[in-house]
């Protein structure tokens, strides 16, 4: 059993020493967060899972925009509008960054010339890319998160995944498992910036936890119960996101794939 609060907060602690550290040991975290993925079997999944349709070369051409002021030319990140896309996008681009197939000097004065100083970029460069990166993740796995590092919260602290069943879903599944609590999380920070009354915010939220968690356990008679609550939910609140389609349909192909 993985300890998935450890690794969600390792993961956030990588995040925020790349964020902190000075230009010259940026590398070096680059390479440590990468690690902290590969070191986590549910983030790899999710990784894994974003990354595997997506076509990292065709999106380099529209998120890596070229820029003429008439006097000087550099460039500007577009980053991709899905959560999912945003994450398939930045981690590619780390990785090219920590295998060196991208100059990260020159990446960072083409991109992010904020004051023209490598400092500067640098900077830019952590509140334009790793900053998304790293909140997409924390609204994703909000419940794992601790509150204070020196003191687990007990709720986090049991929050721990439960054991693999006996007859434990193959790794594409569990890939389409984690995408969908990324759309669930998505689905959530939709409803949470809603204009509904605080009360309706709370049933929706409790209904995609509820969603996920018989999902998990594979009890999909009370998952679709749950589902078509929510699509009504969704309808009478007039709270229909751009992801919930996706992610009825990921709920669909999970319950096919199992």
């Amino acid at each position: 059993m993985e300890d998935l609060t450890a690794q969600i907060n390792d993961f956030l602690n990588k995040c925020t020493e790349l964020k902190n550290c000075k230009f010259i040991m940026a590398p070096t975290k680059i390479k440590d967060l990468l690690k902290s993925i590969v070191n986590s079997r549910t983030l790899y999944d999710l990784f894994t899972s974003v990354s595997e349709d997506f076509d990292y070369l065709s999106a380099k051409r529209h998120c890596l925009v070229d820029v003429s002021d008439g006097f000087t030319n550099h460039g500007v990140v577009v980053l991709p509008q899905s959560s999912q896309d945003k994450l398939a996008f930045i981690f590619c681009l780390l990785v090219e960054i920590d295998r060196d197939s991208i100059n990260f000097n020159w990446f960072l004065q083409k991109y992010f010339s904020d004051d023209g100083s490598f400092y500067g970029s640098y900077h830019a460069f952590c509140d334009g890319i790793i900053a998304p990166f790293e909140n997409i993740i924390r609204g994703a796995f909000a419940e794992y998160i601790e509150v204070e590092p020196a003191q687990a919260s007990p709720k986090a602290a049991s929050k721990q995944p439960a054991s693999a069943p006996a007859s434990a879903p193959k790794a594409g599944v569990s890939n389409i498992l984690s995408a969908i609590y990324l759309l669930i999380a998505q689905e959530k920070q939709y409803i949470l910036e809603s204009a509904i009354p605080a009360d309706d915010k709370e049933t929706g939220f409790k209904m995609l936890t509820e969603i996920y968690n018989a999902l998990k356990e594979r009890n999909f008679d009370v998952a679709n119960s749950l589902v078509n609550g929510y699509n009504y939910y969704i309808l009478y609140n007039n709270t229909i996101s751009p992801g919930v389609q996706t992610l009825f349909e990921s709920i669909e192909s999970y319950e096919g794939s199992v």
